[in-house]
Parts: structure tokens; sequence; C-alpha cells
């Protein structure tokens, strides 16, 4: 009597079942990886923007403002807040702030400011995701740094 070699069809079944169960367990802990790295994303998204905005206020001398809504949407106006759009975009997670309305303005020295305001205004925006927020600081003399 001659054994014939294969698989079985109880042993391919096991198979199936055990790759079943590992991507069960790989998916969920896969996707929380991908919202903290987009979570990331939006944060050095929203710092370029920023930085973006303050160089031009400096190379214009005039004010620049930057409005971020909370669905992570942004506007960057010449001017005020009515001025012509210079830039618009989406960031990939929400976003909130202690400025007023999440808009910022800078100064033509390149300093933060409340929106019609003179002087400059520390503040932050904070940038949630997969469940681990991040911020975007700006700092009086007008460093914007992610932390």
């Amino acid at each position: 009597m001659r054994r014939q070699r294969g698989t079985t069809l109880l042993e391919l079944l096991i198979v199936l079942s055990v790759i079943g169960i590992l991507v069960a367990v790989a998916v969920p802990s896969a996707s929380a990886v991908s919202k903290v790295f987009s979570t990331a994303s939006a944060v050095d998204r929203l710092a370029l923007v920023l930085r973006s905005a303050q160089a031009r206020a400096q190379c214009t001398s005039a004010r620049v403002t930057v409005c971020v809504g909370p669905d992570g949407s942004f506007v960057v106006a010449d001017g005020g807040v009515d001025g012509p759009t210079v830039e618009q975009g989406e960031l990939s997670a929400g976003v909130s702030s202690n400025y007023p309305g999440g808009t910022v303005e800078f100064l033509p020295r390149g300093w933060p400011c409340a929106p019609g305001a003179a002087s400059p205004r520390a503040g932050r925006f904070l940038v949630a995701g997969g469940g681990a927020g991040r911020e975007v600081v700006l700092q009086l003399g007008g460093c914007i740094r992610c932390e």
C-alpha cells in the first residue's frame, strides 16, 4: 500500500482559522497606529502652514491671518479674516485652539496675536486624533514648535 502525499481538508481549515484569528487581532491595532501617524502628519502640516503665514507676514510687512476650523480645515488670508485668501486646505484631524475662533494673526514682525490685536499673544493649537493629542505651540517671540 502506497501513501499519497499532500494536505487534508482538515489541515487546510486549521491553517485558515489561525490566519483569520491573526488578522482579527492585527487589524484594530494597525488602524490605531495609522491614526497616530495621521495625527503626527496633521501636526506637521499645521506647523508648516503657520510658519509659512508667519514668513509671508514678515516678507510683505503686512498682517496675515490663519483661521483653523474644528474639523481641521484652514484658510490663510492677507490682511484680516475678510482679506483675500492665499491658501486653504484640510488637515487630517480635528483641531481646537485657545485663540478666539481658532484664528491667529501674524504681525509684520512675525509675532502671533489675536485677530485685530496689536500686541503679541502666545497660544496653542491642539490636534486630536487616534486617542492621542499633539500640540502646535506659538510663543510670544514668534517661535512655532510641535509638542
